[in-house]
């Protein structure tokens, strides 16, 4: 039930208030509550039609009936409610010869049109119940002069008052529908970020894929091309290499159904924390192991990350051994080098091997992965023949998040 205070209020505040109190319950049933309106004003209009005061007869019956029953449909159609009411309004004038008790339907007919009716038509059926009132009151009162003046000044203030009313609940009415709508963007928008942020997601976890799977199986094939021209000569060299895969495999799977399972959005995905520039040294050891002269080292003083950077650096760097291992060839060695600056943190991976041949194989994206790690963190990659021999790979990652701006990233 909907309180109402009325202390230091006036009478037209408590009247909308109650008005609004009432409105939910008629928003939901429409039909019901104006049918069970229009029923109860018949009813006290007939009670005293049947008074002894009453000489109305079958007319004022009549009229009273058609006064109320367009109420039923008062805010489904308010514009053809209002019109019918005003019909027999007009009606009434030429039929019967006193004020009926149903012509307070005339009132709330205009309060609906100013309510949810468009703000021209309600305008204009103001002017038109308010020009009605004075036909109105020189009819009913004998063409009284003082009896007329105060009949059409009680029908002209309560007009006003209906039509104050109706404009107080449509400027609610319009509230609550810019609310609605309102309410209706935030949940589009919020759908919309939601599948921005999958999207995301898997291209995320893609990447992670990539970059497990591709150093990973580079890591297997130099092992097992290695352990097999040594398994004669060597077999406890051989039996170091089947060592190493089976490690490195179980690594890989283990990451892969990691990544699997978020994608497929299992719940019991086994959670991890991503690897960062402290496995940088372990990346180095596996890919020692795999065959490759790699050396690790420092500049300046290191720090703590934001975890989405050491992710960063940590992946261009096994990105980039991987491309190695892969296309610098036979008796190739690397180096990589960590830059700590006061901003950012630079990751530098340089091979003596074949160079120009490695830019671009054309059958991978390990140079596009890097550049969509880096770059959207504000950062920048290089990677091509150095002048000295080789490849380098050269990526520059700020140290902080990045912050966000209107611009997006082309």
């Amino acid at each position: 039930m909907t309180h109402v205070d009325t202390r230091g209020g006036c009478p037209l505040s408590y009247a909308s208030g109650v008005l609004a109190g009432t409105h939910s319950w008629l928003d939901r049933h429409t039909l019901a509550g104006d049918a069970a309106l229009a029923v109860v004003l018949l009813g006290f209009s007939l009670l005293t039609l049947a008074g002894e005061e009453s000489d109305a007869g079958v007319a004022g019956i009549v009229f009273s009936v058609l006064l109320t029953a367009p109420l039923v449909f008062r805010r489904r159609a308010p514009v053809a409610v209002f019109a019918a009411v005003m019909l027999a309004c007009g009606g009434q004038l030429l039929f019967v010869d006193e004020v009926l008790a149903a012509n307070f339907a005339a009132l709330m007919v205009l309060y609906t049109l100013v309510a949810y009716a468009p703000r021209r038509l309600a305008a204009i059926g103001l002017g038109v119940t308010l020009a009605g009132t004075v036909p109105f009151a020189l009819h009913f009162e004998d063409l009284s002069a003082a009896g007329a003046g105060l009949t059409w000044l009680v029908a002209t203030v309560h007009l006003l008052l209906a039509a104050v009313l109706g404009d107080r609940m449509h400027a609610r009415l319009q509230q609550h529908e810019g609310l609605r709508e309102r309410a209706r963007t935030l949940a589009a928008e919020r759908d919309q970020q939601a599948t921005i942020a999958a999207a995301a997601e898997r291209a995320r976890i893609t990447r992670e894929l990539h970059d497990v799977i591709a150093h990973s199986l580079s890591v297997v094939i130099a092992q097992a091309d290695g352990g097999r021209y040594a398994a004669e000569q060597d077999p406890r060299a051989a039996t170091a290499a089947l060592h190493t895969i089976a490690s490195t495999a179980r690594e890989a799977q283990a990451e892969m159904r990691h990544a699997l399972g978020v994608l497929g959005g299992r719940s019991d995905a086994p959670m991890h924390p991503q690897p960062g520039v402290g496995e940088l040294a372990a990346l180095i050891a596996r890919t020692r192991e795999a065959g490759l002269e790699v050396e690790l080292a420092e500049e300046g003083v290191p720090r703590a990350l934001a975890p989405a950077a050491g992710v960063t650096v940590y992946r261009v760097a096994q990105e980039a051994l991987t491309n190695v291992l892969k296309h610098a060839g036979p008796g190739a060695t690397a180096s990589v080098v960590v830059s700590w600056q006061p901003d950012e943190v630079t990751v530098v991976v340089r091979d003596d091997g074949r160079g120009a041949v490695a830019a671009d194989d054309g059958r991978g994206r390990g140079l596009t992965g890097m550049r969509e790690r880096v770059e959207p963190r504000g950062g920048t990659l290089s990677a091509g023949p150095h002048p000295e021999g080789g490849f380098e790979v050269r990526a520059a990652i700020p140290a902080a998040a990045p912050r966000a701006t209107g611009a997006r990233r082309s």
